[in-house]
């Protein structure tokens, strides 16, 4: 049985393998089972190696005669696959397996069994061990922190967030933030005249292209709604790698992006006194560059990820 609930028949041995979805795809790499993806959708980005395999569209319109001809043992979808694909799929008889995750552990959960099905247990019990740990060292950092209250901006006009049960959401609690957006509703539309009124203590933007946020929320702040936010006018927002959007196994270095952004007490490191002597004896000390310090160094997405859009990203 699937994540959706349905009853399926996997093959004893899966050799070949199709992904719609990046976070699929990523999951697929990030277990060293490259080789077995004969085929993936054009938003299948990352890691570039996955631009390279031949693509079956995206992700709501693949083709089946594509697929067909890949002669994939088993096609990987998600709950944004279209129930049509699956169904036109299975009287191929051609299987396909379902992931859903929806919260941080159901990802860690769902890379475990994609791990057992494709026959690599130890990879996916190794990976997820991993996850896991940095989330709890993470959570040894920022626990006892009050959590800071963010509007995730998924799309600006509409402005597009996240709803309170997503997968996405719950990232945010595991980096020490709470959504201000409180919906039922995966990616809502929000009023910004709300916003004001609630004012966030920062916004969180996600990218995936080099390029400037500053310049993006200045020009957000020139505009009617946003500029009266204080954190606009205060310049307090996170940028964060789109990995975010993703329920894959980056989502955690992600995590710990963001938390270092939102809680940068957490991570100051005090040196020790041996320490403090030996740089005492030193007449020029070295200045230390943190490379996690990236709340100018990556931009607002600047392609559609909206109510449907965000879809791309699993």
């Amino acid at each position: 049985m699937d994540e959706l609930g349905r009853s399926i028949r996997i093959p004893q041995q899966v050799r070949r393998i199709v992904s719609l979805s990046p976070s699929s795809t990523e999951t697929i790499y990030a277990l060293g089972l490259q080789d077995r993806l004969v085929g993936d959708t054009d938003y299948c980005d990352y890691p570039p190696d996955a631009q390279k395999k031949t693509k079956v569209g995206g992700a709501t319109n693949p083709s089946l005669e594509v697929i067909t001809s890949l002669h994939p043992d088993l096609v990987l979808v998600t709950r944004l696959n279209r129930l049509e694909t699956t169904q036109s799929l299975a009287e191929l008889g051609i299987p396909s397996y379902a992931t859903d995750p929806r919260t941080v552990a159901g990802i860690l959960s769902s890379v475990k069994t994609l791990a057992d099905i494709l026959g690599v247990p130890e990879a996916g019990a190794s990976m997820t061990e991993d996850m896991q740990r940095h989330l709890a060292d993470l959570q040894q950092r920022i626990g006892s922190l009050p959590p800071k209250r963010v509007l995730f901006v998924v799309w600006t006009q509409p402005l597009i967030s996240t709803g309170q049960r997503t997968f996405l959401a719950d990232a945010l609690r595991h980096a020490g933030a709470v959504s201000i957006v409180d919906s039922t509703q995966d990616w809502p539309q929000v009023n910004l005249e709300e916003v004001a009124h609630l004012q966030p203590d920062f916004l969180v933007f996600a990218e995936f292209q080099p390029g400037s946020a500053s310049r993006e929320v200045e020009k957000l702040a020139t505009l009617p709604g946003w500029k009266i936010l204080n954190a606009i006018r205060d310049r307090r927002y996170a940028v964060i790698s789109d990995a975010v959007n993703r329920p894959a196994p980056r989502i955690v270095s992600a995590i710990e992006e963001l938390a270092r952004q939102l809680h940068p007490e957490a991570f100051d490191e005090k040196p020790s006194d041996s320490k403090k002597e030996n740089e005492k004896e030193k007449p020029t000390p070295r200045s230390i560059a943190f490379p996690h310090a990236l709340t100018s160094a990556y931009p607002l997405h600047s392609q559609l990820i909206t109510a449907g859009g965000c879809a791309c990203g699993l």
